[in-house]
């Protein structure tokens, strides 16, 4: 969030306001003003505890006319990346523990060719056989995703918006 004495420049477009909009735009979590808010997904806070002091709060029976829906989740939470050289990874594995392109397909029942296209990094592999792979050769092929970013607080910043056109209809 950018403050410019007592407004917020909105993320998406660029566009200065006093109240900002936490949303989630095809992943990524932007600091928004109201119009934009449109183009994501309000994100907000859940817990199970309720906040504040109990000893005030009044508790109510549901209506049976009420539905309860869960908050919805983005495909994009649950998306984890493979290592940039898992080819060389899964090779290494492989030969320190001694064992063959086709010993290791059998252990992990992948067919030899597909493991072959996956060493040689010209095929990625599923998540099962990935999960498979990393059992059967004590390694870690996913990223830990210990990327930190950093925010210029400089007025010349692009945002999104001055690259998106919308369209009106």
């Amino acid at each position: 969030m950018v403050m410019y004495g007592e407004y917020m420049i909105c993320e998406l477009c660029g566009k200065e306001t006093k109240k900002l909009i936490k949303v989630r735009v095809e992943g990524s979590e932007m600091d928004v003003c109201e119009d934009c808010a449109k183009f994501g997904t309000i994100v907000k806070s859940y817990s199970r505890l309720p906040k504040g002091n109990m000893s005030n709060r009044v508790i109510s029976k549901r209506t049976p006319n009420k539905k309860i829906t869960k908050p919805k989740r983005d495909i994009f939470d649950n998306i984890r990346d493979l290592v940039e050289d898992y080819g060389d990874v899964i090779k290494e594995a492989r030969l320190k523990k001694g064992l063959s392109l086709e010993e290791l397909s059998k252990r992990v029942g992948i067919k030899l060719s597909t493991l072959h296209k996956i060493e040689r990094m010209e095929l990625e592999p599923e998540e099962k056989y990935v999960k498979r792979l990393e059992k059967e050769l004590n390694i870690n092929l996913y990223e830990e995703g210990s990327d930190s970013y950093s925010y210029n607080n400089n007025r010349e910043d692009f945002t999104l918006g001055d690259f998106v056109k919308i369209k009106r209809r």
